[in-house]
This record gives C-alpha cells, sequence and structure tokens, in this order.
C-alpha cells in the first residue's frame, strides 16, 4: 500500500493490466460465445433441412411404392392413363417435384407427366448425368437420389425401382425434385447468410447435389469434388469412409468440424449429419473470415470503450500525478526551505553537505549571527523583525554569488558556505560584505542597522563533519558576539574558553544539592555608616575548579535553564539564614535579592516569592529584589504589573547597574522603582575623570527627580566615599565598609 502512495502510476500500469486482462476475458468469452451461437445456428440450421429435406424424400418413396407397382401394370397393359396416374402424383406435392417418368428397364422413358412433354425422349442408360444413379436404382430396393442436371431445367431426380412379387423389375419411376423456384423446399428453406452455405453431398459419388449461400452456387452440380477435398472432408468429420455408417438410421446428432477448403473461401467452420438410406450428408459451413472480421468488429468495439477508458484514467491520473507533484515539490520545499525568507534550511544544509564535500577540496562555513536582532523584536513587534529577516536575507542574496550557498540556520542565524579557501576569503573580504548588508536596511520607511557577529571555519582544517564545522564557526561566532558587529575566525584557543563553558555547564548541574553553591552577604550602609541591609551574593565553590565567579556561572546557568533551580535555592537559602540572623541578633535590616531575567519571567513568580517570604518570618518590608536593566527589555507591561504585585506587598524594588544597559527615561518613569544603583564602572573612576563623576551626578539627579534613593555599589577608598557624600548619595557598599560576608562572619559584622 505505501508503494501505491509513493507512485500512482503504479495503480495507473496495474489499472491497463486489469484493463488488458478483461479486455482478454471479454474477448476470448466473446468468441466463444459467438462460436457457440453459430455453433447452435448452424445445428439448427442443418436439422431443419434434413429434417425436411429427408421428410419428402421419405414420403416420396412411400408415395412411389405404393403407386408405382399399379402404374407400371397398367402401362403394360396398354392403360392410356398413365400420364395421368403421373400428374396425380405430381399434383400431391406440385411445389417440390417438377414432374414425373416411367422408365423401363433398358433406360427408355415410357411415360412422363404431362408437363414434361418431349419429342426427343433420353434414354438414361446412354446420358453420362444419369446413367450410374439409374443403374445403382435397379441393384436396390431403396430411393436413390441421381445426380443434378439440366433437362432443361434444374433438377434432382429421385428414382426408386418397381419389383413383381417374384422379385423381377418391372421398371423405374423417376421424379425430379424443382432446385429452382421461390416455393417449395428449396425456395422456403433459408441460410445465415451469404457467408453461410448449405450443401447436400451424395456420398457415393461425391457429387454435390445441392448448394446455396442464399442464392444457389454457381456449376456446383458439374463435377465431383476431389479426392483430396473429400479426404479433408471426411477427416474433419472424422468419418474414414461413407462405408463405414452401416446404420440405415440417420445421424441423430450432427457432427462440428472445421477444415480447408480449396474454392477460395478458405477455412470453414462446419455442421453435418449424414442420411445412410438416401446416401447424403447435409452440411453447413461459415467461412472463418466472416467469423473472424465479425469478431474483430466486436473486439474492436471492446478496444475503443476500454482506450477511451484508459484514456480518461490516463488523463485523470496525470492531473492527479501533476497536483501530487506539485504539492510533493511544495512539500519537499517546505521541508528544505524556510517558510519566512526561502532560504534554504538546515535540512537542506544536512542533506547537501556531503555534495558540497566531494565537490570543493576546501571551503569556508561562515556562522552568521545579528546582534540586536532581540530588541527590534521587542520594541517593534515580531512581524518588522520578519521583515528585516526577508530584506536581509535579499541583501545576502545580492552580495554573494551562485558558487555560495546560503542557509537560514534559525531564528537570527545565518550560515554561509564559500568554496574560498581561508587565504581567499580575506582576499574577497565576503565577511565584511556580508556586514555590510546588515547595515541600513528600510522596512515601513524606517532604517535598521542591526549589524551582525560572524564566525568562521575553514573546511578541512577545522574539521571535515558538518557539526564540526558548525560548532568551530559557532565558537568563533561566540567569540565575536562579545565585540559585537565583528569577524572572528576559528582558533584552538577560542575552542579552549568554549569547552570551558560547557564542562562548567555540565558541573553546574546538581551542584547545589551537592552542597557546592553558597550564599555571601554584602552590608550596605547610609550617609551616617550605619548598616542598612546586606545583598545576598551567590557563590560556587567546586572541589577540583575551586571558587568560580557568578559572572562565569550564573549566565551560563540562564542559557541552559539552569537558574530555575538555582534561583530557588538563593532565595531559600537568603531567606532562611537571614531570618536565624535576625532572631539571634535582634536586629532588623534589609535583603537585597537578586533576581535573573528568566526567573522574572516565569509564571506566578510573584505569587511564588511572596509565598516564601511569609513562610520564612521576615517582614516584606525588609526584603528588596534587585533587576537589571537587562530585564526591561523584555514585555515592560508585564515587568510593571509584577513589580506593582511585589510592591504592593511591601517588597522594594532596586535598579542594579543603572546606566550600563540601553534602558530609556520613558521607561523609568512607568516603572515603580524604590532605589538606583549606581554600577561599580563609574564610582572606579569617580575621582579622575570628569565624565565618570558627571555619569555619576546625573544618575544621583535622576534618583531624585523619580522619588527614589540611590546606592553606590564598590565604593573602596575614602576619596570616593566623600565624593559620593558631596554628591548627594544616599547608600554605599563596597569594600571599604566590607567584603562579602558568610552568614556567621554577617551576624558577627552585626554584633560588633
Amino acid at each position: 500500500m505505501t508503494a501505491l502512495k509513493k507512485n500512482i502510476w503504479l495503480i495507473f500500469i496495474m489499472l491497463v493490466l486489469s484493463g488488458l486482462a478483461l479486455l482478454t476475458t471479454l474477448s476470448v468469452s466473446r468468441w466463444n460465445g459467438m462460436m457457440n451461437h453459430y455453433s447452435l445456428s448452424q445445428s439448427g440450421l442443418v436439422k431443419q433441412w434434413f429434417g425436411s429435406f429427408s421428410s419428402i424424400l421419405e414420403q416420396q418413396e412411400t408415395i412411389i411404392s405404393l403407386i408405382g407397382k399399379d402404374i407400371i401394370t397398367r402401362q403394360k397393359g396398354d392403360d392410356q392413363n398413365i400420364q395421368n396416374e403421373l400428374n396425380a402424383m405430381m399434383d400431391i406435392n406440385p411445389d417440390v417435384f417438377a414432374g414425373y417418368a416411367l422408365i423401363a428397364a433398358d433406360g427408355r422413358v415410357l411415360e412422363l407427366t404431362s408437363n414434361l412433354k418431349s419429342d426427343n425422349l433420353p434414354n438414361l442408360l446412354q446420358l453420362p448425368q444419369t446413367k450410374d444413379s439409374f443403374e445403382y436404382t435397379m441393384t436396390t430396393d431403396k430411393m436413390v437420389l441421381g445426380r443434378t442436371y439440366f433437362a432443361p431445367r434444374l433438377v434432382l431426380p429421385a428414382r426408386k425401382a418397381i419389383y413383381a412379387s417374384d422379385g423381377s423389375l418391372l421398371g423405374v419411376i423417376t421424379g425430379a425434385l424443382k432446385l429452382k423456384t421461390d416455393s417449395g423446399f428449396f425456395g422456403n428453406n433459408y441460410v445465415l447468410g451469404d457467408f453461410n452455405r448449405i450443401t447436400i453431398l451424395r456420398t457415393r459419388d461425391r457429387y454435390v447435389q445441392y448448394a446455396t449461400n442464399g442464392k444457389v452456387i454457381k456449376g456446383f452440380h458439374e463435377h465431383p469434388i476431389e479426392d483430396s477435398e473429400y479426404n479433408d472432408l471426411m477427416n474433419a468429420l472424422n468419418v474414414n469412409s461413407i462405408d463405414s455408417i452401416n446404420n440405415t438410421t440417420p445421424l441423430v446428432n450432427s457432427i462440428s468440424f472445421k477444415r480447408n477448403t480449396n474454392d477460395g473461401r478458405g477455412e470453414v467452420r462446419g455442421v453435418a449429419r449424414y442420411n445412410p438410406r438416401y446416401e447424403f450428408w447435409m452440411i453447413s459451413e461459415i467461412e472463418e473470415s466472416f467469423l473472424e472480421k465479425e469478431y474483430l468488429i466486436i473486439f474492436f468495439g471492446y478496444l475503443i470503450i476500454m482506450l477511451v477508458f484508459l484514456v480518461g484514467m490516463y488523463l485523470l491520473f496525470r492531473y492527479i500525478d501533476k497536483i501530487d507533484n506539485s504539492s510533493r515539490t511544495k512539500l519537499e520545499f517546505q521541508a528544505n526551505h524556510d517558510s519566512l525568507t526561502k532560504l534554504p534550511n538546515r535540512n537542506y544544509l544536512l542533506s547537501s553537505f556531503q555534495i558540497w564535500k566531494s565537490e570543493h577540496a576546501e571551503f569556508s562555513l561562515l556562522f552568521i549571527d545579528l546582534d540586536n536582532f532581540k530588541g527590534v523584536n521587542d520594541n517593534f513587534g515580531h512581524s518588522m523583525g520578519d521583515s528585516i529577516l526577508i530584506k536581509l536575507a535579499q541583501k545576502f542574496q545580492q552580495t554573494i554569488d551562485e558558487s555560495h550557498l546560503l542557509i537560514r540556520h534559525g531564528g537570527d542565524e545565518f550560515v554561509l558556505l564559500t568554496p574560498n579557501s581561508s587565504a581567499d576569503l580575506v582576499l574577497n573580504k565576503t565577511p565584511e560584505l556580508i556586514q555590510q548588508a546588515c547595515e541600513k536596511i528600510e522596512v515601513d520607511n524606517i532604517i535598521f542597522s542591526p549589524g551582525c557577529s560572524i564566525g568562521i571555519a575553514h573546511f578541512p582544517i577545522h574539521g571535515t563533519a558538518l557539526d564540526e564545522l558548525l560548532k568551530a564557526a559557532d565558537i568563533a561566532m561566540y567569540q565575536a558576539k562579545k565585540e559585537r558587529n565583528s569577524i572572528k575566525v576559528f582558533q584552538p584557543s577560542i575552542e579552549n574558553e568554549y569547552l570551558y563553558k560547557i564542562r562548567i555547564e555540565q558541573l553546574l548541574k546538581g551542584a547545589e544539592k551537592r552542597g557546592e553553591i553558597y550564599m555571601n552577604y554584602q552590608p550596605q550602609v547610609d550617609a551616617n555608616g550605619k548598616l542598612y541591609g546586606v545583598e545576598s551574593l551567590v557563590r560556587w565553590h567546586h572541589p577540583e575548579l575551586g571558587i568560580i565567579p557568578p559572572d562565569i556561572f550564573i549566565p551560563i546557568a540562564e542559557q541552559t535553564g539552569q537558574i530555575r533551580e538555582i534561583g530557588e535555592f538563593i532565595i531559600d537559602k537568603s531567606l532562611g539564614e537571614i531570618s536565624e540572623i535576625m532572631i539571634q541578633t535582634g536586629k532588623t535590616f534589609r535583603l537585597s535579592l537578586n533576581i535573573s531575567v528568566r526567573q522574572f519571567a516565569e509564571p506566578e513568580f510573584a505569587q511564588h516569592l511572596i509565598k516564601k517570604i511569609r513562610s520564612s518570618g521576615i517582614s516584606s518590608l525588609f526584603i528588596s529584589i534587585e533587576i537589571t536593566e537587562n530585564l526591561l527589555i523584555e514585555d515592560l507591561e508585564q515587568v510593571k504589573e509584577t513589580l506593582q504585585e511585589l510592591q504592593y506587598e511591601g517588597i522594594s524594588i532596586s535598579l542594579d547597574d543603572f546606566g550600563t544597559g540601553y534602558s530609556s527615561l520613558s521607561i523609568l518613569r512607568h516603572l515603580p522603582l524604590d532605589e538606583i544603583k549606581i554600577d561599580k564602572s563609574f564610582v572606579d573612576h569617580i575621582i579622575e575623570d570628569e565624565t565618570a563623576l558627571k555619569m555619576v551626578k546625573n544618575i544621583i539627579a535622576i534618583g531624585r527627580n523619580y522619588g527614589t534613593t540611590v546606592l553606590a555599589e564598590g565604593v573602596e577608598t575614602q576619596g570616593q566615599l566623600e565624593c559620593l557624600t558631596t554628591c548627594g548619595c544616599d547608600r554605599f557598599q563596597g569594600y571599604y565598609f566590607s567584603r562579602p560576608l558568610s552568614a556567621l562572619a554577617l551576624s558577627e559584622y552585626i554584633e560588633k
């Protein structure tokens, strides 16, 4: 069944074969039926002719036997009414017999019916056409059929010898059967058509006594049939000789046969019956050529019907095949091409890579990733992003030539295979052209320049398998991504960094359950130097790798989805330890929790966090969550709604690393913020760098304008503290006050 679905023409071939089988079956059945029909028709026709002719002969023999002796006796007594008696015999069946004659044993004609009067009467023993049968008549007591002859009309004589009581021959009475009349036996009996011949064959001397195909066959009586033809006929009838038929009773059943004639009719099919008393065969023959022509007419009728049907089926199947091929082509195109840009996709790359390898001794694979595409989608919508990708794909295709293969790998990633070697790639500047294509993309009268980072791997230097090249190019692209809008060729050193990242990802799984991850807390003080709160900072100590900084494993955890388990651990651990410290010291202070973008995007995050805070026993008024500007790039309305829900519970909202991201002031004014944190990168250079100082002053001014407090991170010197205090900063955090502390050290810090 699967094969039939795959190839509809197989169904058509089966249909053609079935049609041919049906045509053959119908044709054979029709031929057999036609043969049976004509065989039955011939049998019926022969039976009719045979029965009628035999009945006439028997009737005639009876009449002659009853009246003949009396007529001859009266003739010998010179009775003048003999002719009247003969006329009376003819009147019994005038449509069949042309007349009667009384013949002497020496062949002389003694008397005739009145219609046969002639002045020149022949002697039957002297005429070649009558001599043999006349002599034979005088040797038998049955009626004998003579040869057909003209006298002067075409007649078939039937003679019977009349004997005295003592067995002596008295004479012969002859009756002449009419062969050419519209009435009577020969006029009333019919044939199947001009293709059908009825023959009465006298077996004693092999003369045909009558032959017709609707019209009397010309010259049928003139010569006996040849020995070879007669033998062929007898063989066809499966009869060696007529002499072998000794039974005087006519055959009950007809004999069917087939033979080849020598009279121009060719092959014939026949049915015959034999009358042993009167020694004749009644034969019906149909020309084989007629049967073949009639069959061919029927066959060609079937053939035309079948051809019309098959042509109709062919047109239908061709239409279905055309639609199927079109659908298959569309499906193959959809399977191997990106639906948005119409570029070949990853599936096409997988299927064609071996061909590409066989055709190129060396080539390069470029992994292209857009730099700022996510921001475009978030700020302008995905439909605008799709339009940019379509335009970008068109620009890429205009940039490269036919020898290149451009693939949309997924999202905002593209792969380009170029036959250029590593040296050629530098000379033709293909990567630079790709980067130029990522600039000034116009959609709906808006110009976008997302830029792109490109990683390059060379075949066979950096790998021979597709996965190896993609991995190498991806590693190089990852390195280029750090600098944005740059190009990097794969180097083993880059791979080491990549492999380190992979190892970190593997080792990070379950680290919190193994006790490798723990919490530290860095104090936060107010302008008076009093403890205001602590920031919860996660740490990871691996038995082999040692201390792994958060800025290394947290991004990996966010990318791999492990941040959910680690985030849950941070919240639970921090709430639990700070709750104990507050109980031990009797002091209350604020706990700041860092929340990742992935955590914040989880459904019902706010309700989940509130539930944990309530369970810890710490008042929500002493809890603050720190978010980064990257979070604001996500769905702003959802972020705003979640922050408002947390703030309604009494939880403070702090914006971490302010000034290093891409948020705008128009976005900030819509958010429920309680605190803004100045990034350490500004604080580090606040004394010697006027620009850094201006940035700090501006951030503090923004905080004032929005009614939020301002906390400076990374305060390490007295000078930085004094400068920040002069600028109006509210709170401080850094090594100048304390390094991050364990829960035990924090408890001691508070006590002191």
